[in-house]
């Protein structure tokens, strides 16, 4: 078939150039298979890059066109439906369709695009002429010229080695970038794309068993007592099958798993092996910690669940589901799902941090079984994939998952769940900034599908929608089993910090209240959203403290692992200091405290108590996270400490009290949404308390108790917060009665960054006038609130309208028009942060 005959199709791949979609011609053996969302291998410039097929291309020029190299998969790895969202996400937000593809696509699918060395014919000449004999081979050959005094004998030597070199390239060994490109710059290698695999290998899932005969053995673990729990831990399930569990379960009860293995697996005491995707009868650790949920619902569950039934299967249709914590909303998710896959639909449910997962996965797989499949950044590469190819080929119906398991190829899809809908975690802050919130909105409405979005504490865009009508709100507005919301108190911190025995963490009443709460035997979770051990060095000559070589940040104290000061932002890390580099006094004292102090003052106050911390550093990976959760849901650990992990989602029975450290803290950031968050964080943590038979009771330590946001969180009262910040924000002019595109520009050279930043908002209002766009007004510019980060200097522009439509065309044309050299500019539409 004539090349200017071939078929065209529109192809997205991972480039910086331009939006990432270009056109290759389809040749005639590739054009049944060649369908909207199959990977493909595509030539490019001197590459071969893998795409996903968008559909056909319009006319055009066809002599510069390559025709694609070959099919990848059994078919499409992405329905109609993702692409779509797709289109929309990179479309709304800015940014580039061939990256915006590949983010829906799981890490780990990708293929080796390695280049491969062969001999060039120079190369092959040389080898295959007439050759000395040849010296032994180095490891570290010298191709320049020979320094021995017989010249003759040094280019024979030389030649001898260069021939070993090209045996060895010819044998297929590799061989070190230095002497290869050495031997390219002769003439002799050539550097070529290397072989790809046509297909997807499915991976496989490590499971574990013990031993047969392992019980008799357990004697030999007298001196081993974690080996021989395990190993316990494992009999007791093969005595309840399936024998064999995932490692991914175990890692959830010992998190040094793995250490512990190799022995039992040295002394033939264990069993290791790997099964398929999906056929490993997973029930989950979760599952028997968490339980499945299948009790009858309280009279709001069932008028709730009995709306969002009638409206399966009818369409589109958007749901606020606004409950108090402890009111039973994973109920109704469960419920919802369970008649959602009884009429053959498929359901999403997101989670906004990956610590809440794993008490949510557990439910949902006592319940479902492996019709589950968890999708989050936490897993390996292969193990999300793994979860991934199972959604794919319909072997799981529900995904549970973080937020870019929006992306997840479910067909048939009937329900989305969005759970803490309002939480700041759902926007992705770098690459594709989408809200996965939005795109879930965007995704149900064009798959006609119901979304359901839940949340004791909605965000203020949600309610918006809620009295525009175009959400229907459902209400729980008790807890189930007729329990009480938790008493909250909120005491002055200033007596604490201003102590005689110096600054303290845990004020007098929670101390109090801490004993009173060990003594009975009772749980208690404490809440400081402060890592490390002091927030920084604090010079009591000339008042400075010590910052970040690279952040417009205090570094800040660590003590576990070893005294350092490190910077929470890039990582920089050094040791302690003990002379002030501003004015070099010798007085340098800690200010205020971390998680890692406060894991101190209660080891201190509670000499006999379990003590666990969770936060960044006490903890490795989601299965420690996991872990730690699970120990405290087991009454293993008495008091939990930590940041935000501990504050969102958990539902532990045996929790009584809850301490919040520095309630007002988060009221100090300069951001619009300040009073928004710290409410919303506060009723979260609250909300932990008093979810068991026994009643539950919160302090709130605050500098300003008297605050109005700390106040409506001590009456529980979210709605009446929400009225009051909303015609606050209708005054001010910020949404959600406004949109904003937040255009952040950074670059080595402060001066530059500003000079581009002024210049930027010049031209957007110059644009303004000239287009008359309504609506549509520019704010600063004005040098971001973190005004430099990983060493370069921030500066941001606002652009602020009453609708999407002349924001977007505005930003898309200041972004498209960007050429400050040294100066990077991004769109973040939507921002849900302007630090």
């Amino acid at each position: 078939m004539p090349t200017l005959d071939l078929p065209r199709v529109q192809v997205a791949v991972a480039v910086p150039a331009g939006d990432g979609v270009f056109t290759w011609l389809v040749p005639e053996a590739l054009q049944a298979g060649c369908v909207p969302g199959r990977r493909v291998q595509v030539p490019f410039g001197n590459r071969s890059l893998t795409g996903v097929v968008l559909g056909p291309a319009g006319p055009g020029e066809a002599g510069s066109l390559k025709e694609i190299s070959q099919l990848l998969d059994d078919g499409p790895l992405l329905t109609a439906e993702v692409l779509e969202l797709c289109r929309f996400a990179a479309q709304h937000y800015l940014y580039p369709l061939g990256p915006a593809v590949k983010a829906a696509l799981p890490p780990g699918i990708d293929l080796n695009e390695r280049l491969a060395a062969r001999l060039a014919p120079e190369g092959r000449a040389l080898l295959d002429g007439p050759s000395e004999p040849a010296a032994p081979e180095q490891s570290a050959l010298s191709l320049g010229a020979a320094t021995t005094p017989d010249k003759d004998a040094g280019r024979k030597e030389s030649a001898a080695r260069t021939r070993a070199l090209l045996r060895r390239i010819e044998r297929g060994d590799q061989l070190s970038a230095e002497l290869l490109r050495k031997l390219v710059k002769r003439g002799l290698v050539e550097l070529v794309q290397g072989e790809l695999k046509a297909r997807v290998a499915e991976p496989r899932v490590p499971m574990v068993a013990a031993a047969p005969g392992a019980e008799a053995r357990l004697g030999e673990l007298k001196r081993a007592p974690r080996q021989r729990e395990l190993l316990e831990y494992l009999l007791a399930r093969k005595a309840a099958p399936p024998a064999s569990v995932t490692l991914e379960e175990v890692s959830a009860a010992f998190p040094s798993f793995r250490a512990l293995l190799k022995p039992l697996v040295q002394r033939a005491l264990v069993v290791l092996s790997e099964v398929a995707p999906g056929a490993q009868g997973q029930q989950d650790a979760g599952g028997a910690l968490w339980g499945d949920q299948r009790h009858t619902g309280t009279p709001a569950q069932e008028a709730a669940l009995e709306v969002l039934s009638a409206a399966l299967g009818k369409g589109f249709q958007p749901f606020l589901l606004q409950g108090v914590t402890g009111s039973g909303k994973t109920w109704v998710y469960l419920e919802l799902i369970t008649k959602a896959r009884a009429q053959g639909g498929t359901a999403l449910v997101l989670v906004p941090e990956i610590a809440l997962t794993p008490q949510l996965a557990g439910r949902f797989r006592a319940r479902f079984g492996d019709d589950v499949a968890v999708l989050h950044s936490g897993l390996t590469d292969r193990e999300r994939l793994a979860e991934w190819l199972r959604v794919q080929s319909g072997r799981a119906g529900i995904v549970v998952g973080a937020r870019s398991a929006v992306f997840a190829p479910l067909a048939n899809l009937a329900v989305i769940v969005v759970d803490e809908e309002h939480e700041p975690s759902y926007k992705q802050e770098e690459r594709l900034r989408y809200h996965a919130r939005d795109l879930a909105l965007v995704r149900a409405q064009r798959g006609s599908a119901l979304c359901l979005l839940g949340s004791a504490t909605p965000s203020l865009e949600s309610l918006r929608r809620v009295a525009e009508g175009k959400y229907q709100r459902l209400l729980l507005p008790e807890r189930v089993d007729g329990r009480g919301m938790p008493a909250v108190t909120i005491v002055d911190r200033k007596p604490s910090l201003l102590s005689a025995a110096g600054p303290r963490l845990i004020g007098v009443e929670l101390a109090a209240a801490l004993r009173e709460t060990f003594e009975r035997k009772e749980q208690a979770i404490l809440y400081l959203n402060r890592r490390g051990h002091a927030r920084t060095l604090l010079c009591q000559s000339c008042g400075s403290t010590v910052g970040c070589p690279n952040c417009s940040v205090a570094l800040v104290q660590h003590q576990q692992g070893g005294s350092k000061l490190k910077c929470h932002l890039c990582g920089h890390q050094e040791p302690p200091r003990a002379v002030c580099a501003i004015c070099g006094g010798q007085k340098l004292l800690p200010l205020s405290g971390g998680t890692e102090r406060l894991e101190e003052e209660l080891s201190a106050l509670l000499p006999g108590a379990r003590v666990a911390r969770l936060d960044r550093d006490s903890t490795s990976g989601p299965s420690q996270v996991a872990s730690i959760l699970a120990r405290f849901a087991r009454r293993e650990v008495d008091v939990l400490a930590g940041t935000q992990m501990v504050a969102k989602g958990h539902d532990f029975p045996g929790v009584t009290l809850v301490g919040v450290l520095d309630a007002d803290g988060p009221l100090h950031l300069p951001d619009f949404r300040a009073g928004e968050r710290c409410l919303q964080l506060l009723a979260q943590v609250a909300g932990r308390a008093g979810r068991g038979t026994l009643p539950g009771r919160v302090i709130m330590q605050a500098v300003k108790p008297q605050d109005p946001v700390l106040e409506a969180a001590s009456k529980h009262d979210a709605l009446g917060f929400a009225a009051a910040e909303l015609e606050r924000r209708q005054v001010l002019g910020f949404p959600p009665w406004t949109r904003l595109c937040a255009l952040k520009l950074q670059g080595n050279v402060e001066a530059k960054v500003q000079g581009a930043s002024e210049r930027l908002a010049e031209k957007a209002r110059r644009q303004i006038a000239r287009e008359q766009l309504a609506g549509v007004d520019v704010l600063g510019p004005a040098a971001a609130p973190l005004a430099r980060m990983r060493g370069k200097f921030r500066w941001q522009v606002l652009l602020r309208a009453r609708e999407h439509g002349p924001l977007l065309r505005l930003a898309r044309a200041l972004v498209a028009t960007h050429a400050e050299a040294g100066v990077e500019l991004v769109a973040d539409v939507d921002p849900v942060s302007l630090l």
